[in-house]
């Protein structure tokens, strides 16, 4: 905990009576199956009335986005979304609620006070309302989330003297010398692996 953590919070209209708020019957973990929709939104309905916005499932645009990697979730302010890791909720569904209500904080804590420290002081008081914990990030594994960058080799061919080069982008700026700024370059891709660079040198011959 840091030193800002013992500074005055905002008092939220529901702080008091929300003490003995408690999240475990929000929903109920189940392996290999996810919340649909209308769950979240009950769910959403739930966290904002602790936070005397009854409102707030309505104003929030709640689903799952399978393309995030090792992020449990996402608010987007502008748009009033969240966006849900399915991968990582499906593995850890534990972490629903707790994601949900981080998130759907961000969007109370931006309608409330407007543009103010990501997980600041306002935010840290609406988590406590909850009882959660107002921790910025997570502890899962998510290495084999990771999306490895392939890297690639592109073959520069002069379409009209034949000259090549291989190079680790791709330079279309450049010109061939003998040819001039005029000519145009055939431009080859291949992994950059010992067969990708003999498969274009085969090309550049």
């Amino acid at each position: 905990m840091s030193p800002k953590d013992s500074q005055p919070h905002p008092v939220l209209p529901s702080e008091g009576l929300s003490k003995g708020f408690c999240t475990d019957d929000l929903w109920t973990p189940a392996a290999g199956r996810l919340p649909a929709g209308p769950v979240l939104a009950a769910i959403a309905q739930r966290v904002g009335a602790a936070w005397g916005m009854d409102d707030l499932h309505r104003r929030a645009v709640i689903g799952y986005n399978d393309r995030l990697r090792t992020t449990l979730g996402r608010a987007l302010l502008d748009e009033g979304r969240i966006e849900l890791n399915p991968r990582l909720l499906m593995a850890h569904p534990v972490e629903l609620v707790p994601t949900l209500a981080h998130e759907l904080a961000h969007l109370a804590v931006k309608r409330r006070y407007g543009r103010v420290r990501p997980h600041g002081v306002e935010f840290r008081a609406f988590m406590r309302a909850l009882n959660l914990s107002a921790e910025a990030t997570h502890r899962l594994a998510t290495g084999s989330l990771r999306r490895r960058r392939r890297r690639y080799l592109y073959l520069h061919r002069c379409a009209d003297c034949g000259y090549s080069f291989i190079a680790r982008r791709v330079y279309r700026n450049y010109y061939c010398t003998a040819c001039g700024p005029g000519m145009t370059w055939d431009i080859f891709r291949a992994p950059a692996t010992a067969e990708g660079r003999k498969r274009l040198e085969a090309l550049g011959r």
